[in-house]
């Protein structure tokens, strides 16, 4: 080999190992990207897990309040069922009631008119007795 072709393989292969020194420096910069984009991940891995626990601390709360809201609403409804069946019956018992007033006022109105049928009988033996 002479001279010449041994400066060209040194040149060569000094271009080889500049190529392989920059293709190298592209691959650390690519690892030092994934790494960043991999730390970033892990944060927003770290931040969905704290959210999930939030929602699942929030969901178990609002489930305990809506529980809470919905045995609240039964008792009232019996309530108001219990309220409802109170009023039927009063209205039945004011209704009766009613009935013995006008009852009580028709025998009332039935013995003040005997009661003028016999002041006025009265009156006539009075006057006949007073013409004897």
């Amino acid at each position: 080999m002479g001279d010449s072709e041994t400066a060209r393989m040194l040149a060569m292969m000094e271009a080889m190992f500049n190529g392989q020194k920059r293709t190298l420096g592209m691959v650390e910069a690519a690892i030092d990207k994934f790494s960043t984009v991999e730390t970033e991940i892990s944060k927003l891995n770290r931040k969905m897990n704290s959210l999930h626990e939030l929602a699942l601390r929030h969901h178990s709360e609002t489930s305990g309040r809506l529980e809470a809201i919905s045995t609240r609403l039964e008792e009232t409804e019996r309530l108001l069922d219990d309220r409802a069946h109170d009023l039927k019956r009063m209205q039945i018992d004011v209704v009766g009631q009613y009935n013995e007033v006008l009852t009580a006022l028709r025998d009332a109105s039935h013995a003040s008119r005997i009661a003028e049928e016999v002041q006025s009988r009265l009156t006539e033996v009075e006057a006949k007795i007073a013409h004897l």
